[in-house]
């Protein structure tokens, strides 16, 4: 493990930022307490970690969350869902937007696995269904598309804005999605169930300008003629996919009965009957997703997420086959193993979603999301935190309680989400020491940079309309050189005791766009 000593240049005023999702070595003379920097993920004292892939739902914000390991995403290249290799490479098309909740995910990196903790150096976004809203029942919680109709649950997150541009209004929950006119472009990320149904995870109101495929579908192969695939969508419909003419993603790949799939096409036109003419066909069950060739190490394991399907003798989950585990059907798992072939040989097995802490008497309560960051907006018991707001009436608190927090404060809160808020079941409230003030309170955040006066200065970070105040110093390291006004960035860092966020590592993200996809 190395360690940074440092001395942090503070401002004269403070401020907060509320952020999505992600070191140098010396002396910077100040008359402060020296702090000592850890590069590892969340400033941990140590990290033991060794190569793993994980493939699910994000979860969790101030790195991301993914099956219960906080990954630091900061350095990661990250690959857009549209474009589908199983390489690892800096050459597949960037996904330029940041990573949210509820967005889903495969990702090579390594993992601590006894403080879940990890480091993520190549993530593929996995692309979910895209088209036109037709229609939204708010009361049977459906949303329906030219092709495909999608399950919503209260567990549904929501994003992009409603004309799709950068500047227009936030759509953050479900009644401000139906009130859209117009039948506005959809990204829905989710997961397939045991019937077929596609269950949505995130609903992002987009822009055709922002894609080269407005039409996407996802379901299982269930019969193969020729370039003619029939696709299973929901619980009781089919499609063609017709792929004379597309590309089969990862290349080299062969379609057979059973796979999940994600087909996408120009656009409407393609749409004829009951076909698709796909421009691409991908592959998607998570013995694909979860394969880096040509990776600097082979993964000591896998872990995935999906609902468990009984096929005769066999249990599939996430469209592979899982041996040695005892499972229910329909339940929706992760499960920890590792590949004989496409066969993932469980080691653990875990009912998705279900972590649990001590609390108050000794009492275990559960979570299914977890958010670390600066707190904004305190109202009485609630606030926002990584742009998520937080009812925390009925939260414990470790250390502290509702009347010592404080806008600027780092906490971690766990919690579920619902209809648009994290019902939150512990709050930590993490104070700045004089020794080591990074300790345990590292996250990383988007923003976009404002004020900025050169290395090892002061200046501004902005996100979701919040300003933070920052500061680098000549140990911050900066990847992609050093930003300028207007640039956006990826930064990992801590709350000082002035509410100032210290930069630690700094990421300029070229190409970019600080607009949800």
């Amino acid at each position: 493990m190395s360690r940074f000593k440092w001395m942090p240049l503070l401002l004269l005023t403070s401020s907060f930022l509320v952020a999505c999702g992600g070191g140098g070595g010396g002396d910077t003379p100040d008359n402060n307490t020296s702090v000592d920097w850890s590069t590892n993920p969340a400033g941990a004292a140590t990290f033991s970690g060794v190569s793993a892939t994980y493939q699910g739902a994000i979860t969790g914000l101030g790195s991301i969350v993914v099956n219960g390991v906080r990954f630091e995403t900061t350095d990661a290249v990250v690959y857009d869902g549209d474009d589908f290799s199983n390489s690892y490479d800096s050459n597949t098309s960037a996904f330029n937007s940041p990573l949210a909740l509820g967005m889903t995910v495969a990702l090579f990196g390594d993992v601590d696995d006894a403080q879940n903790l990890g480091r993520a150096a190549r993530i593929r976004v996995v692309g979910g269904v895209r088209g036109t809203m037709s229609a939204v029942d708010t009361s049977a919680l459906t949303l329906t598309l030219p092709i495909q109709t999608v399950q919503l649950s209260s567990a549904t997150t929501y994003g992009g804005t409603a004309d799709g541009t950068a500047t227009g209004t936030p759509i953050t929950n479900l009644t401000q999605l139906a009130a859209l006119g117009g039948n506005p472009l959809l990204t829905v990320y989710g997961s397939p169930q045991s019937d077929g149904r596609f269950l949505a995870t995130r609903v992002v109101v987009t822009s055709a300008s922002a894609h080269a495929m407005d039409v996407a579908v996802r379901g299982t192969i269930t019969a193969i003629s020729g370039n003619n695939y029939t696709v299973k969508t929901d619980a009781s419909n089919s499609i063609t996919v017709n792929c004379n003419g597309c590309s089969l993603q990862p290349s080299g790949s062969t379609p057979v009965v059973g796979d999940a799939v994600r087909a996408l096409a120009a656009d409407i036109s393609q749409w004829s009957g009951t076909t698709l003419t796909a421009s691409r066909l991908q592959l998607i069950n998570a013995s694909y997703l979860t394969r880096f060739q040509d990776s600097p190490s082979l993964p000591s394991y896998a872990k995935i997420e999906g609902v468990a399907v009984l096929d005769g003798t066999r249990w599939t989950v996430g469209g592979v086959e899982v041996s040695g585990a005892t499972l229910t059907a329909g339940t929706v798992y992760e499960i920890k193993g590792t590949w004989s072939g496409s066969v993932l040989a469980a080691m653990r097995v875990e009912v998705e979603g279900e972590r649990s802490f001590t609390g108050t008497g000794g009492a275990t309560t559960s979570y299914s999301n977890e958010f670390y960051g600066a707190l904004s907006n305190l109202n009485g018991s609630s606030f926002t935190v990584q742009g998520v707001n937080v009812d925390a009436s009925a939260a414990y608190f470790p250390y502290g309680s509702l009347a010592t927090l404080s806008n600027g404060a780092f906490v971690e809160v766990k919690g579920r989400y619902v209809d648009g808020k994290l019902l939150a079941t512990k709050v930590e409230i993490k104070a700045a020491s004089g020794g080591n003030a990074s300790a345990g309170r590292v996250f990383e955040m988007y923003g976009q940079v404002s004020d900025w006066s050169g290395v090892a200065g002061a200046f501004k970070l902005t996100r979701l309309g919040v300003v933070y105040n920052a500061q680098s110093s000549v140990n911050t390291r900066f990847e992609h050189g050093a930003p300028a006004n207007g640039s956006y960035v990826e930064a990992k860092g801590y709350i000082d005791a002035n509410n100032v966020f210290q930069v630690i590592k700094l990421e300029v993200k070229n190409g970019f766009s600080d607009h949800d996809d």
